[in-house]
């Protein structure tokens, strides 16, 4: 999905991505290229490496959002390309991510899924007990050990799967060129005694799949 330019209506202050909202023009507050290059420096930093922002994350994965603006502004290493942030351009992010990437609570803000391993946090995640099917996209390169040892969380703290075969063939894209999407089912991982965990709406974890729950490969 395309990023698109952030705006704020003037009438009942949401953050949109259309320049007109409650039959009004709408305040410009960000390009998308701008966007996009925050949006990925915010996974970045919430996900993998807070402490090269100065951050620290409580063991729920959560920091205040003034700290996150103020170590973008000033500690990070490409802080001079970050000069414009504020925090109204946090929020705009977080509220309008498509794949609800961050959580926002009053004046905290963390990343809902995807810490590494080497981030000490213990976020708690409802348990998905009803999907059947879903998807993880990965490199046509990895399938031979991945039959063999099933899927593993590597160096994050879960195994990532889709729930729709659109979304799991951009993350396999992001990975190779060429990319495949297996398909999961979900009802033989927890007949395993793993439990399948709602992140957001298009993402579900696992601490792991076992090679015999993967019903197929598709071609993306």
């Amino acid at each position: 999905m395309e990023m698109k330019d952030i705006y704020r209506c003037k009438i009942c202050g949401k953050y949109v991505e259309e320049p007109y909202h409650c039959n009004s023009g709408a305040e410009f507050i960000m390009s998308r290229k701008q966007r996009e290059l925050l949006s990925k420096l915010m996974s970045y930093l919430l996900r993998h490496a807070p402490n090269e922002a100065g951050l620290e994350l409580d063991n729920n994965g959560w920091t205040r959002v003034e700290d996150l603006v103020n170590g973008i502004r000033t500690i990070w290493r490409s802080k001079y390309l970050y000069s414009w942030v504020r925090k109204e351009h946090i929020y705009a992010i977080a509220f309008l991510d498509p794949k609800g990437r961050f959580e926002i609570k009053g004046n905290m803000i963390r990343a809902r899924y995807g810490h590494s391993k080497s981030v000490p946090i213990a976020i708690t995640y409802p348990e998905d007990k009803y999907i059947e099917l879903l998807y993880h996209g990965t490199s046509s390169d990895s399938l031979d050990n991945i039959f063999k040892e099933g899927i593993k969380p590597m160096k994050r703290h879960y195994v990532h799967l889709s729930t729709s075969f659109e979304d799991a063939c951009k993350v396999g894209r992001r990975h190779s060129s060429n990319s495949v999407v297996l398909v999961v089912d979900a009802n033989c991982i927890r007949e395993h005694g793993i439990k399948v965990l709602f992140a957001t709406q298009s993402v579900r974890l696992v601490n792991y799949v076992l090679a015999s729950c993967i019903r197929g490969v598709r071609s993306c």
